[in-house]
């Protein structure tokens, strides 16, 4: 089951990022449509969830990069990493 939410997941990500034309940086920094999943988890490695008070909570270490892929992912993702 996990190699199956994992291939589904690099099957979006890729199917996204060539119908909108965009691009990702691999780990030279060199734009690619075609990521592995497994690098796109070890690129949001490092994002951390500060939590102020009850409802303030602050993600950090979030780049464009990882913006822009989560957009092209849908409301769902980008919802998970907001700010409120």
């Amino acid at each position: 089951v996990c190699l199956m939410v994992y291939s589904a997941l690099e099957y979006r990500i890729r199917k996204e990022l060539k119908e909108k034309n965009e691009t990702f940086p691999d780990q030279k920094n060199t734009p690619i449509q075609n990521p592995s999943c497994r690098w796109v988890f070890q690129f949001f490695k490092g994002i951390h969830l500060l939590v102020i008070g009850k409802n303030n909570n602050i993600f950090l270490n979030i780049n464009k990069n990882h913006r822009e892929l989560l957009k092209l992912l849908g409301s769902n993702y980008e919802s998970f990493y907001s700010t409120s």
